[in-house]
């Protein structure tokens, strides 16, 4: 009882030792939900001392148990106990074996569940969000009301995309993974009543200009992107992506298909990849990027692509934003920074999971190991009998890891 208590003591001082320490590089760690601030407090030492006291009392009392049932004089002339039959398990063989399937069961649904957080973390989000830069502008700052003729939205873009070290810039009204994102209800060509109950589908919409879709590097699996041609004079045109297009239309091509969303009858002049527009749980949504030139937008999130990254944009952003009357809210933010935000939860408990699995193997190895090392210690005269007996070095490690021989064997 006294090694049992003393071990159980040793492991739960351990245990709160690399807690604390563990929590405190914790306390140090920036993460994207911002500073963390935890410590252990007197109810973690409480539960802490009770459960190790627990272990210590249960773990305990099994040789206890087996000393009280064992026979004194035997044990005073030397001997075994009488020989237990290999076909009755023992008690640690049982609990040995419970031990290996909880940790094995543990090690197993941490894999899968790895594994299936893994595939969600690399799955196509249908934008590269690295080396993009965002700014949320307030129109109203621009032009009283927010209402800025188009003209001059073009020329805003085109400030944004001069800027030394933008690749290419365009604008959208709502950036995936910053939340706000809402469905419009579409309906058929020659739907008379636009009741939410004759609508097909309810899709993201999305209002974007000419080199959005480049700036987001989500490609276009046919068709062509929008264009400043696109005006209100012209046929109303949409893109979808092939989520969109597959609900709809199945497998006809969906190019030239049309259909209709906020009272326009607009045809579809490309097609998007698919992707991640909420959260990285998401299953696959139908989106439409509607053109900035066909639609009136009173907000505007400039997206600009460098391949210098935010500290050779950043200030140079907020500069021509400023020299537009354009007032940002999050000038210099970085579209991957979103991205990794919504997928902390997912790495967090994929680590979580991959640690809770290493330590079920630990475990699992450490209670094999104990066994046999248990029964090599309770089999030592036999096992040098054996050996000076000229066994082979294989034979006595097969024997040493197997269970203890019977008697009519060893008289054999």
């Amino acid at each position: 009882m006294t090694e049992a208590m003393i071990l159980s003591l040793l492991g739960g001082v351990a245990g709160l030792v690399t807690a604390g320490l563990l929590l405190g590089a914790m306390n140090r760690w920036q993460s994207p939900y911002g500073h963390l601030a935890v410590s252990v407090d007197a109810r973690v030492y409480l539960a802490a001392l009770t459960f190790t006291l627990i272990s210590a009392l249960l773990f305990g009392m099994i040789p206890m148990r087996q000393v009280l049932q064992s026979n004194p004089l035997q044990a005073m002339k030397g001997g075994a106990a009488e020989p237990m039959s290999l076909s009755r398990f023992a008690l640690q063989d049982l609990l040995l074996g419970l031990q290996i399937a909880i940790c094995m069961l543990l090690v197993t649904a941490s894999l899968v569940a790895v594994r299936g957080m893994v595939r969600m973390l690399h799955a196509p989000l249908g934008f590269q969000p690295r080396g993009v830069m965002l700014a949320d502008t307030d129109l109203s700052l621009v032009e009283p009301g927010g209402d800025v003729p188009i003209e001059k939205k073009k020329a805003m873009i085109e400030a944004v995309r001069n800027i030394p070290g933008v690749a290419v810039a365009g604008t959208v009204n709502r950036v995936p993974f910053t939340g706000g994102l809402r469905g419009l209800p579409v309906f058929q060509p020659g739907t008379v009543e636009f009741t939410l109950n004759n609508s097909v589908l309810v899709p993201y919409v999305f209002t974007i200009s000419p080199g959005y879709l480049e700036a987001a590097s989500t490609p276009l699996l046919g068709g062509r992107d929008v264009s400043w041609h696109d005006t209100p004079t012209t046929p109303q045109v949409a893109i979808v992506n092939e989520t969109f297009a597959r609900q709809i239309w199945g497998d006809a091509p969906a190019i030239g298909q049309r259909f209709i969303v906020s009272g326009h009858l607009r045809e579809v002049v490309g097609v998007a990849v698919a992707g991640k527009y909420h959260n990285m749980e998401e299953s696959p949504q139908p989106v439409a990027y509607l053109p900035l030139s066909q639609n009136e937008q009173s907000k505007m999130i400039f997206v600009a692509r460098s391949p210098w990254g935010q500290n050779g944009v950043a200030a140079a952003l907020e500069r021509t934003l400023s020299a537009l009357r354009a007032a940002s809210a999050n000038q210099g933010a970085e579209l991957a920074r979103c991205a990794r935000r919504h997928a902390f939860p997912a790495r967090a408990a994929t680590a979580s999971l991959g640690v809770i699995g290493l330590l079920a193997a630990m475990l699992a190895v450490t209670g094999i190991f104990g066994m046999a090392a248990y029964n090599v210690s309770r089999r030592m005269k036999e096992l040098g009998i054996r050996m000076a007996l000229g066994a082979h070095t294989t034979h006595v490690i097969s024997r040493a890891v197997g269970r203890p021989s019977c008697s009519s064997e060893l008289d054999h």
